[in-house]
């Protein structure tokens, strides 16, 4: 039975050797893949450093700063357009009540012109009547005039009818 333990301890043997040996050429792989994968691709750039990181964050703060103040600007200028609108929103409405107001004005004015123009006709008409009249009252006048002048008022006139022609005399 010696030689059986004896080719069982060679077996285990030859098996840790084995297992070692596995052990030792996967780490060697791993060195030599990452010697390769370091010299096949190195860095391109450096990492940034501190100072320049400090740097740039001055420069942003910086820019923050301005546009906060801008947008501080931008503020004040749509408070002043607020305000505008609403001094303009005031003057509107104070000039829609003015143009109300002057469109009533309008239309009593138009009422009184219409009243007006009818009343100015009607003395129109009133005057050329009366203009037509005196015309004839100074035609038979004048015929009255020439038949004194001619006859001495020789026939007493027909009874001193009025000779208007049919027409009533306005004596007003």
């Amino acid at each position: 039975m010696h030689k059986e333990l004896l080719v069982q301890l060679a077996r285990r043997a030859l098996v840790l050797a084995a297992t070692a040996a596995v052990v030792v050429v996967a780490a060697m792989s791993i060195q030599l893949a990452a010697a390769w994968r370091a010299a096949e691709a190195p860095l391109d750039t450096a990492p940034v450093g501190l100072t320049t990181i400090d740097d740039q964050y001055a420069v942003e703060t910086e820019r923050a700063a301005d546009l906060e103040a801008q947008m501080a600007g931008v503020a004040r200028q749509v408070s002043d357009l607020q305000a505008a609108l609403i001094t303009a929103s005031g003057s509107i409405a104070g000039d829609a009540d003015s143009a109300g107001r002057l469109q009533d004005q309008l239309a009593a004015a138009k009422d009184k012109l219409t009243r007006i123009q009818k009343q100015l006709k009607a003395a129109q008409a009133r005057l050329n009547a009366l203009n037509q009249a005196a015309a004839r009252q100074a035609a038979l006048n004048r015929q009255a005039a020439a038949k004194a002048r001619s006859g001495g008022g020789g026939g007493g006139g027909g009874g001193g009818g009025d000779d208007d022609g049919g027409h009533e005399r306005d004596d007003d």
